[in-house]
Parts: C-alpha cells; sequence; structure tokens
C-alpha cells in the first residue's frame, strides 16, 4: 500500500532523526520486541539487534505506507522500512507513526518474502 507515499521522504527524515532524538523527534522500539520477540525460539526470524535496527533505519527506504483506517485492523498509520542489518542480511522494519514526532518500531525481521524482497536492489 501507498498511503501518503508523497510525504515519506520528510516521514523516514523524521524516523531518522528521532533514532538520535533530534528536534523533538523519538523513535524507539518496542519492548514488546526487545523482551518478547527478539531471540524467542517460537520467533526464529526475530534475529536484529538494536544496532541491526538503526542501520536498516539509517540506510533503509520506506517501501509500504499503511493508514490506520476506520474500524482499521492498526490503530495507528505504519510504514514499512526496507534495509540492510550491520551483518549485511536485510531486515523489514515496522513503524508506527504515534504522533507527528513519536515513531515506534513494532517489529523487525527479515526480507523472507516476494513481497519484500522486490525491494532489495540488485547489485
Amino acid at each position: 500500500m501507498d498511503h501518503m507515499k508523497k510525504y515519506w521522504p520528510k516521514e523516514l527524515e523524521c524516523i531518522r532523526k528521532g533514532v538520535n532524538h533530534l528536534d523533538g523527534y523519538v523513535t524507539t522500539i518496542s519492548p514488546h520486541y526487545m523482551q518478547d520477540r527478539y531471540h524467542n525460539s517460537d520467533y526464529p526470524d526475530r534475529v536484529f539487534d538494536e544496532l541491526d535496527i538503526v542501520w536498516a533505519i539509517a540506510n533503509g527506504e520506506i517501501v509500504e505506507g499503511y493508514d490506520s483506517g476506520e474500524g482499521g485492523r492498526n490503530p495507528e498509520p505504519e510504514r514499512t522500512i526496507i534495509g540492510p542489518a550491520v551483518s549485511g542480511n536485510w531486515a523489514v522494519v515496522i513503524i508506527l507513526m504515534k504522533t507527528g514526532n513519536q515513531f515506534i518500531v513494532k517489529t523487525v525481521f527479515p526480507v523472507d518474502r516476494e513481497r519484500y524482497s522486490k525491494y532489495i536492489p540488485k547489485s
């Protein structure tokens, strides 16, 4: 989905600023991911640590955007960033847009589906 695509470059800039807490922006990683999913044997694909996530955000691009919508599944709009992790593997980073200046990394997983792999640059 390409909801609000014309705003993606500015949103990505703000998400990146939030990683460094610049200009009043804040980007955090959900405790749900770090405590419940990361390195949990029930979720073997949740292998990306904080540095991987920051690197993927810094070097990735927004490739999908979803609005919350009336009666929608997502209470907040979401953006999907695809970027390289420090390990060299590509990561899918799902970002919740809580407010105009607050963003939360909802979850992170490998690029393992055609839906996402089509965004990886060909070498």
